[in-house]
C-alpha cells in the first residue's frame, strides 16, 4: 500500500466527517473513494490508448489502401455506393 500526505480544505472535511461514527470509518472511505476514483481513472487511459491504437491503425490502412487523402466528401459517396451495391446484390 502506498501512503499519500494530501491537504483538503478544513471546512468539507469537519461537514464531512459527521456523517461517520468516528475518524478510522471516515478514513476508510475516503481511501475507497480515491482507489474507486484511481480505477475509473486508469479505465479511461486504457480505452484512450486503445482508441490512439486503433486511429493509428485505421490510418496505415488507409495509408496502405492509397484512400488517404480522399475528401469527406468522397468518403462518403463510396459508402453510398458501397450501400447501393449490396441492396442490388441481395
Amino acid at each position: 500500500m502506498c501512503t499519500y500526505n494530501i491537504t483538503l480544505n478544513d471546512e468539507l472535511v469537519k461537514q464531512t466527517r459527521s456523517s461517520f461514527a468516528n475518524e478510522d470509518a471516515m478514513d476508510k472511505w475516503i481511501q475507497q473513494q480515491v482507489e474507486a476514483m484511481l480505477v475509473e481513472f486508469n479505465l479511461k487511459q486504457q480505452i484512450r490508448a486503445n482508441a490512439r491504437k486503433a486511429i493509428n491503425a485505421m490510418r496505415l490502412q488507409s495509408e496502405h489502401n492509397g484512400n488517404s487523402e480522399m475528401s469527406l466528401d468522397e468518403i462518403n459517396s463510396e459508402i453510398r455506393q458501397t450501400r447501393v451495391a449490396r441492396k442490388v446484390m441481395a
